[in-house]
């Protein structure tokens, strides 16, 4: 009997150290990676790592908008808000440029694994694995800080003086076509006047009727096509009759008699430039308008653009001709006018505007270079000179004698043109788009600059007398430049934009003078 007793105590045993030894198997060998993961869980903790969304500046590295604090800020203050646009609460582009390059300025969040402490926070020495978080990339823009806050302030005191409703004001370089600088009012002061929708970059957003500043477009197609000269006569009377039984044209200051094509382009003669019309015709006149940019997106990269209006010519009427050459019937972006404009600076070569040159990213490297692109030959050389000879006279003793700068080689055109009123699709009497558009040459880079004011009511509502002294206050202050020559930051080389970075980007700057072309006594007025 205590043999059979000792024996069963021996199984009991036996069964028991095998359920341990089992229940050890189990524990140590089958379940022990998932008891491992489940201590690593409880022990560590995964955490996200934020980065700042990429920073815009100008072409020499002054922060236009970056990430602060308090979220999305300006350094510069309110500098070119519509066109640098807003960010949203998920940190996502809404407006301006923060939308059109939202992927690009958008960060990367990383993560890494660190050590639980007893009360759950994170072990502040440990550092486990993990992938860093990559900073969004920096926008170089081609807007110059010192003429960008120049040009606002102009604008601004140019619109209060002659009481107008708004304005846009622009300088491009032609050969590049880089914006220097665009200004629009009304325009945004604050972070709440953009979240409500204020934001409008009227350089590309807003169209107007050109005016007599589209009579350039059409003396550059009468010359390009060989249908006039400058010295071509006409016999200028003090009305013209489009002959389809409606108002006839006229010219604001009459001045009966025969007189040359450039002459006519001086003195902005409505009459006479109904005529050279005539002699060129439908159709050259709506090509060579097409191919210097006009009824097509400009190609800036701002979100929203306006491509104008440009009818194809069998949507004219017999009308239609004489007033197209005068700036009638024809709508225009500020952004399209300069562009063609500068296109007859750059010798006839139309060139795409640029907004942004560059991509960066935080080590100061260009990841992406955005290069000058001609578009196309709109007009030939020649044809551009000749222009450009004409657009000098209109400076020197035509209606632009007050977009004078002693010293200075300045040509340009002015433009008065009257407002619609859409409630009557009739013009209206005394509201009216006072417009300059000018050509700086300096050194020869030239620079073009436009001025427009929507309806100025005091002072004077034409080109010439409201328009026409922003612009010489605009160009004489880019003349004037500290940070010149153009597009003095350069992005292509390794490293270039590192110095900035790594002083808190703080504004570089070229000391290197502007050469200025010396001129003759300009006419007075």
């Amino acid at each position: 009997m205590n043999d059979t007793r000792i024996r069963l105590i021996r199984l009991g045993f036996t069964m028991l150290f095998a359920v341990v030894a089992l229940r050890l198997f189990w524990i140590q060998v089958v379940q022990a990676p998932g008891l491992r993961a489940k201590a690593q869980a409880q022990s560590r903790m995964r955490q996200l790592l934020s980065a700042p969304r990429g920073a815009i500046v100008d072409c020499d590295g002054a922060v236009l908008a970056a990430d602060g604090v308090s979220g999305r800020e300006w350094p510069s203050g309110p500098v070119a808000l519509p066109i640098l646009g807003m960010v949203g609460r998920d940190g996502s582009g809404l407006m301006g440029l923060e939308y059109a390059f939202d992927k690009d300025l958008r960060s990367v969040p990383g993560w890494k694994v660190a050590r639980r402490t007893a009360r759950g926070g994170a072990w502040p020495s440990f550092e486990g694995e993990g992938s860093g978080p990559r900073q969004g990339l920096t926008v170089v823009t081609t807007l110059r800080l010192g003429l960008q806050s120049e040009v606002e302030k102009i604008l601004a005191e140019a619109v209060k003086d002659h009481d107008a409703k708004g304005g846009v004001a622009l300088v491009m370089e032609a050969a590049t076509g880089d914006v220097v600088a665009a200004a629009s009012l009304p325009a945004p002061a604050s972070r709440a006047d953009m979240a409500r929708g204020r934001v409008d970059a009227g350089l590309v957003h807003r169209t107007y009727e050109p005016g007599s500043t589209f009579k350039a477009i059409t003396l550059a197609s009468a010359l390009e096509n060989q249908q006039i000269t400058l010295d071509s006569r006409f016999n200028v009377g003090l009305s013209f009759d489009p002959g389809d039984g409606s108002q006839h044209i006229r010219d604001s200051h009459p001045h009966p008699g025969v007189f040359s094509a450039l002459w006519c382009f001086q003195q902005s003669s409505n009459v006479c430039f109904s005529q050279i019309a005539l002699r060129l015709g439908q159709e050259r006149l709506y090509r060579t308008a097409r191919d210097l940019g006009f009824g097509t997106p400009s190609g800036l990269g701002l979100p929203g653009e306006e491509a104008g209006l440009l009818r194809t010519v069998d949507n004219w009427t017999a009308r239609s001709l004489p007033t197209l050459a005068i700036g009638q019937e024809v709508s225009v972006t500020p952004m399209q006018l300069a562009s063609a404009y500068a296109a007859l600076a750059n010798k006839g070569v139309l060139m795409r505007p640029r907004l942004v040159k560059a991509l960066v990213d935080e080590h100061g490297d260009t990841v992406e270079r955005m290069d000058p692109r001609p578009v196309r030959q709109a007009v030939s050389g020649k044809t551009a000179s000749q222009v450009l000879r004409a657009m000098a006279m209109v400076v020197d003793s035509g209606t632009g004698s007050l977009a004078t700068v002693p010293g200075v080689r300045i040509l340009g055109k002015t433009g008065t043109s009257q407002k619609v009123n859409v409630a009557t699709n009739k013009y209206f009497q005394d509201r009216f788009m006072a417009s300059f558009v000018g050509i700086i040459d300096l050194d020869r880079r030239p620079v073009v600059c436009l001025v427009v004011l929507d309806d100025p009511t005091r002072a004077g509502h034409t080109g010439g007398l409201a328009a026409a002294p922003a612009f010489a206050r605009i160009a004489r202050f880019a003349v004037d430049d500290p940070t010149g020559p153009w597009g003095a930051g350069a992005v292509d080389s390794r490293g270039t934009l590192q110095t900035w970075l790594s002083r808190g980007r703080k504004q570089m700057t070229d000391s290197v003078p502007l050469a200025i072309e010396k001129a003759g006594s300009e006419a007075p007025g």
